[in-house]
């Protein structure tokens, strides 16, 4: 008997989804989170790779991640944390190009190892240095707007202030070998297109 092919099956993808929390531009409920994870579980087609993406920090993912490892989104078969920041490159329209990280969550030790990589990220600023990491973010925001006095309002204004030059992005990406095997970096190639790594 002879085999009949099935053709191609196609599964719905969403690489950049944002989660209540979120640093910049969470618009969502307080209290959002069941309202979220019911929308991505009822999503038609089902969602079978999502992407958690959030601005220079890794929480996002780790609140979503904490959901799956409960039981929830079950149909996803793929879910991995997408760090969205700015490079110190700007478009020929003045605004700053946005980079994604996209990390393979195979190693069980991914979060780690992806905040690892991110604190080799460097900021200056105010005769200063400042990592990609929630407490120098936190720091960033105080020193770029010294009103500020609640860390989440720090945080936020500290990662619309952080942006990373292309030399620095390269250097960790090739110096931290697991970088190099587990983290895609993406660019809109629309807004870039002279940018190669």
């Amino acid at each position: 008997m002879a085999k009949v092919s099935r053709g191609s099956e196609w599964h719905r993808w969403e690489p950049h989804i944002h989660a209540p929390g979120t640093i910049l531009e969470d618009r969502f409920p307080s209290d959002g989170w069941e309202q979220y994870l019911t929308a991505l579980e009822s999503a038609v087609p089902k969602l079978r790779v999502v992407g958690v993406t959030d601005y220079c920090v890794t929480r996002s993912y780790e609140r979503v991640r904490a959901h799956k490892d409960s039981g929830r989104l079950p149909d996803c078969d793929l879910l991995f944390p997408n760090i969205e920041l700015r490079l110190n490159t700007g478009t020929v329209k003045g605004n700053f190009v946005n980079i994604h990280f996209l990390a393979c969550p195979d190693d069980p030790n991914h979060i780690t190892e992806l905040n690892r990589f991110l604190a080799q990220l460097v900021f200056g600023a105010f005769n200063d240095k400042f990592a990609c990491t929630p407490t120098d973010l936190i720091r960033l925001g105080r020193r770029s707007d010294p009103t500020t006095t609640d860390d989440e309002d720090a945080l936020r204004h500290g990662c619309t202030q952080f942006k990373i030059s292309l030399d620095n992005l390269i250097d960790a990406h090739r110096s931290i070998e697991w970088a190099g095997e587990n983290i895609l970096i993406a660019v809109s190639a629309r807004l870039c297109p002279k940018i190669w790594l």
